[in-house]
């Protein structure tokens, strides 16, 4: 049997914030073993609601 310890590290948003590496999104995110907090930031509420809007929108080009 092999018992290890696993550090986890969790990023929480600021109230009203959202965090973004730019792909993903989300008010807590545990990062992967290795992975770099500084990819991560902030952005308000209303930038991400502006975001995933813009992502509902079909694109016209796909119309054509």
């Amino acid at each position: 049997m092999t018992k290890e310890t696993i550090m986890r590290i969790k990023l929480t948003a600021s109230e009203g914030m959202v965090l973004t590496d730019g792909e993903s999104y989300g008010k807590e995110v545990f990062l992967a073993e290795g992975a770099d907090a500084d990819e991560w930031h902030e952005i308000t509420q209303e930038e991400y609601d502006e975001l995933m809007k813009l992502e509902r929108e079909p694109d016209v080009a796909d119309s054509i």
